[in-house]
């Protein structure tokens, strides 16, 4: 019988289509270690995706994907870090705030960070002071050497973040969509879960309209000021492979980190 694609469904598959659906049936889910958000969006985070996780100055965005990771490092997995303007050691002081202490990951190598740094940045980042554990990574007038590593930290089982910021405004949208095509290519094929970090309003309304329709989910992350705590509303503007169960779902911060929230706030 004729299937939908012009073929039998009981012809042979060649190799290249049978490791298509073979990778497809063993879809993979990631917990957040987020208290209640798994719950909340359905289960988990599938895997073999790109998250576009995009916040305001300040906010929530980076703490949430660095929840997430610092929970994936605790159950043994592997971390690739990429940072432009933040070294190393800034961001696990900052993690610290929020009781993530991933030194001993770092000692161990389960966690990696990697400082990319853009041609224009090389005199800058040549001054500071450099950190053993901390790989700087020089790009040219494209992306070929992040692209290079990415594909070999994914395919040894990393999972990874990276700050899109300042690669965006030091490169051509095409050099980008070509980078973020690349990406999704890799983590189809290795699987885990994998984020761009973009700060909102930093851009062009259409540059950030281009990239979320190039990658698989988008997340929004609004964060404001209530008295003393901060509360943020996780808009779920799509996400591959799965239908949320919620798509506006609401995080308190606490010493502890984000935790979704369980009772309804009295206005």
């Amino acid at each position: 019988m004729a299937s939908v694609f012009g073929e039998s469904n009981d012809a042979p598959k060649s190799g290249l289509q049978a490791s298509v659906l073979e990778k497809g049936f063993q879809q993979q889910t990631i917990h957040t270690g987020i208290p209640g958000f798994d719950d909340a969006v359905g289960g988990g985070l599938p895997g073999g995706n790109i998250y576009l996780i995009t916040g305001s100055v300040g906010g929530s965005a980076i703490p949430f994907v660095q929840q997430i990771l610092y929970q994936t490092a605790i159950q043994k997995g592997k971390v690739a870090y990429y940072a432009v303007e933040n070294s190393s050691i800034d961001i696990i002081q900052d993690m610290k705030v929020y009781k993530m202490d991933i030194e001993p990951y770092v000692d161990d190598g389960s966690w990696l960070f990697t400082r990319v740094i853009p041609s224009n940045f090389k005199k800058i980042i040549d001054i500071l002071p450099e950190f053993p554990m901390e790989h700087r990574l020089y790009l040219d007038q494209t992306f070929d050497g992040l692209m290079n590593h990415f594909h070999d930290q994914v395919k040894d089982g990393r999972n990874t973040a990276i700050h899109l910021q300042s690669l965006i405004r030091n490169f051509p949208m095409e050099e980008v969509q070509n980078l973020l095509l690349f990406l999704t290519g890799v983590v189809r094929r290795y699987g885990g879960i994998h984020f761009l970090l973009i700060t909102e309003g930093a851009h062009d309304p259409s540059v950030l309209t281009t990239i979320k329709d190039t990658v698989d989910s988008v997340f929004d992350i609004v964060t404001t000021v209530r008295g003393n705590e901060l509360e943020n509303t996780v808009t779920i503007q799509k996400i591959r492979q799965m239908v949320p169960k919620s798509r506006v779902i609401r995080l308190s911060s606490r010493e502890s980190g984000l935790a979704t929230e369980t009772v309804r706030r009295i206005q």
